[in-house]
């Protein structure tokens, strides 16, 4: 009698355990969504690499020797730097100024519309939220993709010929964003 009285208690209890807890109960897939809310995502945008600019008629030029060696330079700059995902538009010399990140870490270069600004920031926020990616992209996008994201643009335009900058985007849980500019390469 003294064990099944025992037993009954320990039913009862269990059962009002359970109870209390099962509106409480967290899945891992709850935890994560928390964890990557109170995180910032971090985006770094860079213009693709010096282009062959030899012939007019090549819309689609390949990276010159220096862009290959400024691309090297990226690969170098972020060393250590934990990258979880790579961007890059349809254009090879995008891609090429990718490659030396994505060979070394063994990470897919995700192709975006160049000018769908909006659709890139949203692309980023819902697969990366709380995460580090790379953009490659060009002279006249990466201003407003600065300016998509809600942070101000450092300067008014990017003239052809420069290469040289690296603009890190800090995107906070509330979804506000600054940037920092830095400059890399020979």
């Amino acid at each position: 009698m003294k064990n099944l009285f025992r037993f009954s208690f320990l039913l009862i209890f269990l059962g009002v355990f359970s109870a209390c807890n099962s509106g409480t109960a967290t899945s891992d897939q709850q935890i994560e969504e928390i964890e990557t809310a109170t995180e910032v995502t971090t985006v770094y945008l860079v213009r693709h690499a010096e282009k062959d600019t030899t012939d007019d008629n090549n819309e689609d030029p390949e990276l010159t020797e220096v862009g290959h060696a400024r691309a090297e330079a990226l690969r170098a700059l972020l060393e250590g730097q934990k990258v979880d995902a790579l961007y890059a538009t349809k254009y090879m010399r995008t891609g090429q100024t990718l490659y030396p990140l994505a060979r070394e870490r063994n990470i897919e270069v995700v192709q975006y519309e160049g000018h769908d600004f909006h659709g890139l920031k949203e692309q980023i926020l819902q697969n990366h939220r709380g995460q580090t990616v790379v953009v490659a992209g060009h002279s006249n996008t990466l201003l407003p993709i600065i300016e998509a994201f809600g942070a101000t643009k450092p300067f008014e335009e990017i003239a052809d010929e420069q290469y040289r900058y690296l603009f890190k985007l800090t995107i906070r849980p509330d979804n506000t964003a600054s940037v920092e500019v830095t400059e890399f390469g020979a």
